[in-house]
């Protein structure tokens, strides 16, 4: 299984969510989100859905592939906030493509990231849902008119609060999470293509119909590209993740201030797994060091048992800067201990305050002998 705890933002974890969520799910930003350049090229006709982006989607000769199109590229430089124009009546598209990234498990156990295409071609009830009109913003309780010159405008002041929604009542909630644009265009039978906008609601979210005639669509998958690995073979047959954040030194960078003792530790016959990760070289002196995994897999026996008399003789930390080039997680039936397997070797373990039990993380010096008896074959 793939550990996604305080694992590295990016590509890695990005493609972690499934082919549906990431075509439908994060469907907008708040802004009917969509990519720079896309203005222009017609424009619009009487009957038209309102827009919030005046105009037409900009018309593009030749639909090549998600590969090699530059706009249907992850990004994350905000362009995917720039908001797109309504589909028009003058363009006729017959079939949609969705590009996107997802997990693969590979025959050896391993799991890849990969890139996407996906085509449909029944999108009537799509275009249906495309060329519905974005919803009005609800209107402040209390405010005139200001269209009217009969009522003179108030002070923010001068205006009452909204009434609270009743039980049930949602019409007033607006939530305030953010909306990933899908990388969708729409092709005609000539094969140019279009990238429309996605209708919004109040709120300024996509439309539910607009979402739901998405995810209705007769996906067809079209082509496969690996992007990298996520998980190796061997990260995946030792039980281990790939990725793993070095806990010791984030947690010496807030340091505990609470002092206590070392909470009661796993039965010396008790089923232990060892994982040990490398610090890469980017992360050296960050907040959250990751670790890329270089080996792992249950203790042999009698092994937790000596590495539990070191833990329990430890003592508190002493102050160190130097961040670790390799660290252990072990997963023990009471909980994970962190060490670090050179340089500073501290460990952090479950703690325990006296009198009222409150637990805690502890942060220990460990011994010499601690990193031999984690790294030994």
């Amino acid at each position: 299984m793939i550990k996604l705890r305080f694992q590295a933002t990016g590509i890695a974890t990005a493609v972690a969510r499934g082919r549906a969520a990431l075509a439908v799910g994060g469907v907008l930003t708040l802004m009917a989100a969509g990519c720079a350049g896309q203005t222009g090229g017609m424009g619009q006709t009487e009957g038209q859905p309102t827009s919030a982006v005046p105009g037409a989607p900009q018309i593009h000769p030749h639909w090549r592939s998600c590969a090699v199109e530059p706009s249907m590229q992850p990004t994350d430089d905000g362009t995917g906030t720039v908001p797109l124009p309504h589909l028009v009546d003058t363009f006729l598209p017959v079939a949609a493509v969705m590009c996107g990234e997802e997990t693969q498990r590979r025959p050896d156990g391993g799991t890849d990231a990969i890139a996407v295409e996906d085509r449909a071609d029944e999108v009537t009830a799509l275009l249906a849902a495309l060329r519905l009109p974005d919803a009005l913003p609800p209107p402040l309780s209390g405010a005139p008119d200001p269209s009217s010159s009969d009522v003179p405008w108030p002070s923010l002041s001068d205006v009452p609060p909204p009434p609270l929604p009743g039980p049930g009542d949602d019409s007033q909630l607006c939530t305030a999470e953010g909306h990933i644009a899908p990388r969708m265009v729409l092709l005609d039978a000539r094969g140019r293509w279009v990238r429309p906008g996605i209708p919004r609601d109040s709120c300024g979210k996509p439309l539910a119909e607009a979402t739901g005639a998405m995810r209705e669509l007769r996906w067809t998958r079209v082509s496969t590209r690996v992007i990298q690995e996520v998980e190796s073979a061997e990260a995946a047959a030792s039980g281990c993740g790939q990725v793993f954040t070095d806990m010791v030194w984030f947690t010496a960078f807030y340091p505990p201030t609470r002092r206590g003792d070392i909470a009661p530790l796993a039965d010396d016959t008790a089923a232990v797994r060892l994982c040990v990760y490398r610090v890469k070289a980017s992360e050296q002196n960050t907040e959250k060091p990751q670790g890329d995994f270089v080996s792992g897999g249950l203790l042999p026996p009698g092994r937790w048992a000596a590495v539990k008399r070191e833990i329990q003789v430890s003592r508190p930390a002493a102050p160190c800067t130097t961040p670790a080039d390799r660290f252990a997680v072990l997963t023990t039936p009471r909980g994970d201990i962190h060490v670090e397997l050179d340089n500073c070797r501290r460990l952090v373990v479950p703690g325990v305050l006296p009198g009222d039990g409150t637990g805690f993380d502890s942060l220990r010096q460990g011994s010499e002998t601690l990193p031999a008896l984690l790294t030994k074959p």
